[in-house]
């Protein structure tokens, strides 16, 4: 059952990076390729509110955001690879202290929006996402503090801790996606302040947080046989969702803002 556990989760980690990557180049050709063409205004066709040329550090910080993020998502699963961190140490180490720098930078720099432009989403969302930004700040913090004392279980743990943090961001358009696309936008205003998005503003992250924890304690010896079978579960369900929401989003929302980012064309 542990080695289930193992593969479960070295396959969440493969179609992770995959939906990143990909994810990634969305990121890249719609919102670089907007910026390089001196249109940055297409960047709230995506997510509204984003671009403000009347407050340029709140613009400069959810860029930061953004760049350090698309940084997180690639790296993030390479650092969980066993047989890497074993052949390559010092490869690791040194994407490791990439990884927690660029961690740094995304949780400042969404911080950093909120504090001068506050969300879309008013109170609620300040408070959910202005969370979100401290986890993610403090989980880099203590992943790396971990591996500078040595103590190499509770930095892994951290670690793990951080990974889910990181996709959060990612998985939060994704959500949104299939709830759309399943219930219409029932509970959803444009101002983001409906009942889903007041949920949203804090289930796009603590189920992660959740689901890193239940794979840690498995993972711990001896681990209970429930909640060893409870981790195999919920791993795989986690893999089958991001899965179909990936090919969802790929032909949906991901192919086209790539091609509108590469080409210039309106989405």
């Amino acid at each position: 059952m542990e080695r289930t556990v193992r593969w479960a989760a070295v396959l969440l980690v493969g179609v992770t990076w995959i939906s990143a990557a990909l994810f990634g180049a969305y990121i890249v050709a719609f919102f670089g390729g907007a910026a390089l063409r001196g249109t940055p205004e297409q960047w709230n066709e995506s997510l509204p509110a984003l671009f403000d040329r009347a407050g340029p550090v709140g613009t400069m910080a959810i860029g930061a955001h953004f760049v350090a993020g698309g940084v997180l998502l690639l790296l993030g699963p390479m650092q969980l690879i066993a047989r890497l961190r074993t052949a390559w140490p010092g490869l690791h180490r040194w994407l490791g202290r990439i990884y927690v720098t660029a961690a740094a930078v995304t949780g400042a720099g969404g911080l950093g929006f909120i504090v001068t432009r506050g969300t879309i989403g008013g109170p609620v969302m300040d408070i959910g996402f202005g969370l979100y930004g401290l986890l993610t700040c403090g989980a880099a913090v203590l992943a790396w503090q971990r591996a500078w004392t040595g103590r190499i279980e509770a930095h892994r743990a951290w670690a793990i801790r951080l990974f889910a943090l990181v996709i959060a961001s990612w998985l939060y358009r994704m959500e949104y996606g299939l709830w759309f696309l399943t219930m219409g936008k029932a509970g959803h205003s444009s101002d983001f302040r409906g009942g889903f998005d007041a949920v949203m503003a804090f289930a796009f992250y603590l189920p992660n947080l959740a689901v890193a924890e239940l794979f840690i304690r498995a993972r711990r010896r001896p681990a209970h046989a429930a909640l060893t079978i409870g981790a195999v579960v919920v791993l795989t369900a986690t893999n089958l969702f991001i899965v179909l929401a990936t090919w969802v989003f790929v032909t949906r929302f991901w192919g086209p803002g790539f091609v509108s980012g590469v080409t210039g064309a309106p989405l």
